[in-house]
């Protein structure tokens, strides 16, 4: 990878991270009760809808719309089941309104999912075993809605690492050495997207995630692609 490409990506990254910190320092803590909690990070993507309000109890959390591609830091609820709504950003029309059991001193990914007429929400359990001494944990899941099954390789790596997963299909956590990698996302036998030199630091948690649409509709310019995430 050349250093001009590198220092776009480095920016790139910067200016996501700090963008994720800023959505999710405007998200009110009010929500958090005495007694025992649970930590829940939420990511958008459907990838026709607009921007987002959340409401948990029906309190609006967020400050700043809750945009495609974002995620938001782990957010700490008081454990039980609580009601999420989602509506379009200062909107009135609530979009997906559901219930979720939070289990007290558990960690949790809520995904906003498919395309705005049929959106919904998918929860995974983010609290798997401990990675090893000098291993990562890493985590693949297709949200693509219209793709055909992906699968995660290591680029020069003949054997992929994941087999090929449909559309909310989601991995176990796999274990890898931390180092510097170079990963490729493959659909039918084609590279679809390549994630190149991407580092996974011991004892951390990572997801990657394959979004967006394989044919966008007209106007529409999220294409399909894979971006990672830490746990």
């Amino acid at each position: 990878m050349g250093m001009k490409k590198m220092y776009q990506n480095g920016i790139a990254l910067l200016i996501a991270t700090l963008f994720i910190a800023f959505v999710s320092s405007c998200i009110s803590n009010d929500h958090i009760e005495q007694g025992p909690v649970s930590s829940l990070s939420m990511y958008h993507a459907s990838p026709d809808a607009p921007d987002l309000d959340i409401l948990v109890d029906d309190q609006k959390i967020n400050s700043v719309p809750f945009k495609y591609g974002i995620t938001t830091n782990y957010l700490q609820f008081a454990a039980g089941i609580r009601n999420f709504k989602f509506k379009p950003f200062g909107g009135s029309t609530v979009v997906i309104d559901t219930m979720i059991a939070l289990e007290p001193n558990e960690d949790f990914s809520l995904f906003v999912i498919d395309e705005f007429d049929k959106v919904s929400v998918m929860m995974l359990w983010d609290r798997p075993s401990l990675p090893a001494a000098g291993q990562a944990k890493l985590r693949f899941i297709n949200l693509s809605p219209d793709s055909q099954p992906v699968q995660l390789k290591i680029k020069g790596v003949t054997t992929p690492l994941t087999t090929g997963q449909s559309f909310t299909e989601a991995s176990q956590f796999l274990d890898l050495e931390s180092n510097t990698y170079s990963f490729e996302v493959l659909s039918g036998g084609n590279v679809i997207d390549e994630l190149p030199e991407t580092q996974l630091q011991g004892g951390w948690f990572y997801t990657i995630i394959v979004k967006g649409y394989v044919n966008p509709p007209t106007g529409n310019t999220n294409a399909i692609g894979a971006e990672i995430m830490i746990n």
